[in-house]
């Protein structure tokens, strides 16, 4: 691999959004269409558009393993009444499709998506990782944008409060080698948007971002145990996992983005 790699940009450097309509497998579109009904019963009018990321928008799912991740974007936030409803159908819909693991709801509202400094978040989310599947399409609104550093900073600003929180839940309660992986690939995740800029590149690969991370943080012993871990679909130990987690939160936090 020669770096910088420029995986998933254009000629000109603008990150590509390997998300269509026409990737979605046809499995995946009659599920689609179940979760948009949830979401029109459960929010009513204060739903605005809806939009698919992650493997399904993609065409990657593999059936039983793949989640259905979405954007969400209301009008105003749901009501309690109103989430614990959309709780309870969405999982109605799992009982009832066992090929669909979970489903992920990122949601947001119209106000947030148009504030000044949301750009580099909801912007380029709603341009480069999502595809619009229900409602007035917002990506429209922003402008094609290349690997830059504040696009990591918006994706990782809450990656230490989610690290903390995956660590109380594996203490709290047992937890299967599904959410041990998810906490593994947001590790990932979380460390290449530290070196993405550098790179020219928005690799959405597990395997791609931990080839990455090696070249440009060669001593970091972690991340190849990591790699161990995907390339041998090896299922990590709850303590495994709660090291990683320890070590990552101080990692990220000596490691930042402005130093680098």
């Amino acid at each position: 691999m020669q770096f910088p790699t420029r995986i998933d940009v254009d000629n000109d450097g603008y990150i590509l959004n390997k998300t269509s309509l026409n990737k979605i497998d046809g499995v995946y579109q009659g599920l689609l269409s179940q979760v948009v009904e949830i979401l029109k019963r459960c929010a009513g009018t204060k739903l605005h558009s809806v939009y698919i990321y992650g493997s399904v928008g993609r065409g990657e799912a593999l059936l039983g393993t793949s989640d259905i991740d979405l954007s969400v974007i209301l009008t105003s936030p749901l009501s309690p009444q109103e989430m614990a409803r959309l709780d309870e159908e969405t999982k109605m819909f799992i009982c009832d499709n066992p090929i669909v693991p979970k489903v992920d709801y990122d949601i947001g509202v119209t106000a947030d998506v148009f504030k000044e400094n949301s750009q580099y978040y909801w912007g380029f989310w709603l341009r480069h990782v999502c595809t619009s599947i229900y409602g007035e399409d917002l990506s429209v609104h922003f402008p094609k944008m290349k690997p830059n550093v504040h696009i990591s900073k918006a994706l990782n600003e809450n990656l230490i409060d989610s690290l903390t929180s995956y660590r109380d839940v594996i203490l709290e309660k047992e937890v299967d080698h599904y959410t041990l992986l998810s906490i593994l690939k947001r590790i990932v995740r979380g460390a290449y948007c530290y070196v993405a800029e550098r790179d020219k590149s928005w690799s959405t690969s597990i395997q791609e971002n931990l080839i990455i991370l090696q070249y440009y943080f060669p001593r970091e012993e972690y991340f190849k145990e990591i790699e161990y871990v995907f390339l041998q679909q090896k299922v990590p130990t709850l303590d495994e996992v709660l090291n990683y987690i320890d070590y990552f939160i101080i990692w990220f936090n000596e490691n930042t983005i402005e130093g680098k």
